[in-house]
Formats: C-alpha cells, sequence, structure tokens
C-alpha cells in the first residue's frame, strides 16, 4: 500500500470511530411535549406577574393615555393645602402611612384669554374649584383607583377654556362644553414617593 492509502484508512478509522460517539450523542430523547408546555407556562406566568406588579408594563405616557406623577412623602404637608378642607386630615395621614398616594397635577392657562373654573374628579373624591386665571396651580389628588391597580380615570369638569393640565404629557383642556375624561396610568414601584 501506498503511503497515500495508509493516511486515507488512518481517516477513514478515526472517522469511524467518532461516528458511535456523535451518533450516540444524538441518540439522546427530544423534550416530551409535557416539559416543553410546562416550561412555556411558567414562562408565561412570569411574563403576565411582571406585567401586574408594573401597573400594566406602562412607562411613557401618551395623550390619549397620560402618567399621573406621585407627590413625595417629604413634600405630602405643601401639597395638601389644595386638597378639599373636609377630606383632607384622612388624605394626608393615608399618604404619610403610605396607605393611598396622592398624585400631583398642574393646572394653567395656555394663552392670555383663557381660562376659568376647574374641579378635578379622581374615583370618589372630587377638589375643591380652582379658578385657573394667572400662573400655574399644582394640585394634589388621591389616585382614581387602588394604586396597586396602576391605572383609572380622572374627571376634569368646571367651565374652562384653553386650560392645560399637566400629566406626563400634558393635555389642552377645555371643558366649556361639559366634562373631559381623562384615562391615566402610573407606576406602582413606589407608593411612599420614594
Amino acid at each position: 500500500m501506498s503511503n497515500i492509502e495508509h493516511q486515507a484508512q488512518a481517516q477513514n478509522k478515526i472517522a469511524g470511530q467518532k461516528a458511535p460517539a456523535s451518533a450516540g450523542a444524538s441518540a439522546k430523547p427530544p423534550l416530551s411535549p409535557s416539559v416543553i408546555a410546562i416550561a412555556g407556562g411558567i414562562v408565561a406566568a412570569g411574563a403576565i406577574a411582571g406585567i401586574l406588579l408594573l401597573g400594566g408594563g406602562e412607562k411613557v405616557g401618551t395623550p390619549e393615555r397620560p402618567a399621573l406623577s406621585l407627590i413625595k412623602k417629604t413634600d405630602i404637608d405643601k401639597a395638601s393645602d389644595t386638597l378639599a378642607p373636609e377630606e383632607k386630615d384622612k388624605i394626608v395621614s393615608e399618604a404619610k402611612a403610605c396607605q393611598a398616594p396622592l398624585a400631583n397635577m398642574r393646572i394653567s392657562k395656555t394663552t392670555a384669554d383663557a381660562g376659568g373654573v376647574v374641579r378635578i374628579r379622581a374615583g370618589n373624591y372630587l377638589s375643591p374649584a380652582f379658578n385657573v386665571a394667572d400662573g400655574p396651580i399644582n394640585v394634589a389628588v388621591p389616585f382614581p383607583s387602588p394604586y396597586e391597580a396602576g391605572k383609572g380615570e380622572v374627571v376634569i369638569e368646571g367651565a374652562a377654556k384653553d386650560v392645560f393640565v399637566e400629566f406626563t404629557p400634558g393635555l389642552k383642556i377645555d371643558t366649556t362644553a361639559g366634562v373631559r375624561r381623562v384615562p391615566v396610568f402610573w407606576d406602582t414601584s413606589k407608593p411612599c414617593g420614594g
């Protein structure tokens, strides 16, 4: 035999020895459908739990669904000046105890001849009337639904024209033709305004 034939035979022997090993490795049984279904269920449950814990997973407000901002615990006393007097003590104590945090909005005019009187309804809460005349007004309100829900609706009522309500992002509101309902959401990860 020639030298080339010996090399070819040696390569065939090596390839032949490796073939059974790799054939044995690929002979592993595939994952059963039930194992695949269980693993898929665990991944799906984790994704759903993550969405629920993050208040629907929304992080950035849009004009159709703006975000409410949380008032920090250190700013509750200052912000409470705009709360309805008959409910102020209860709302402030719940906010300080991290039971029901407060949201913040700013109301202002968009033009010199804009303005009017507005009230904000958030859930069962109705704010005092605010006369939007000169500078912006920072307004504290309870969240419109349980904080853990991460979403709700704020209603702007009154008789006002071209008023800007600062959510994230802000909205130009005209209530001369009635009320304006605004679906909102919020990040539920910091219930105490941390």
